[in-house]
């Protein structure tokens, strides 16, 4: 009896060997390369005047055509005043488009999630392109504090 059952479950244990390994290779093909992603549990404070960068960065390779890209920065974060948040590509100046984008409703913690579409007329260059996190506030004496948070960068469709 031992051998009829193991000849019939020997077929679907093989077939749901290979399911299984032509979704991890799925999941492999589709994945964002390291540097295109960043996470991280650190918390840095910041004070100062907008707009300053805030050293969180993220790094995408252009081909020969340049295509745009989509920049989504998420993260906890505690402040008693209003501040904003934007992104610098390769250097450029800081580019914030809705000031005062952290709202200081609590200063225990809150979370906030932003992204940008970043175009070719916006910086990007064929090859590397380094992406940085910048901000500031309204007042030099201005905090916050950022919790939890990953920064990634894909290619637009």
């Amino acid at each position: 009896m031992m051998k009829i059952v193991s000849k019939i479950t020997q077929p679907r244990i093989v077939g749901l060997a290979l399911v299984f390994g032509i979704m991890g290779m799925v999941t492999l093909v589709h994945a964002i390369p390291p540097n295109q992603v960043m996470h991280t549990a650190s918390q840095p404070s910041f004070t100062g005047k907008c707009c300053f960068s805030w050293g969180d960065s993220v790094t995408v390779t252009e081909p020969t055509q340049i295509t745009p890209v989509v920049v989504v920065w998420s993260s906890d974060y505690a402040t008693t005043v209003p501040f904003n948040v934007g992104i610098a590509v390769n250097n450029h100046p800081c580019q914030v488009t809705d000031f005062l984008n952290m709202d200081p409703k609590s200063p225990i913690g809150r979370s906030r999630a932003f992204q940008w579409v970043i175009l070719p007329s916006d910086g990007l260059i064929k090859g590397n392109n380094t992406i940085t996190l910048c901000g500031g506030g309204i007042h030099d004496t201005d905090t916050i504090t950022l919790g939890f948070r990953s920064l990634g960068v894909t290619f637009s469709k």
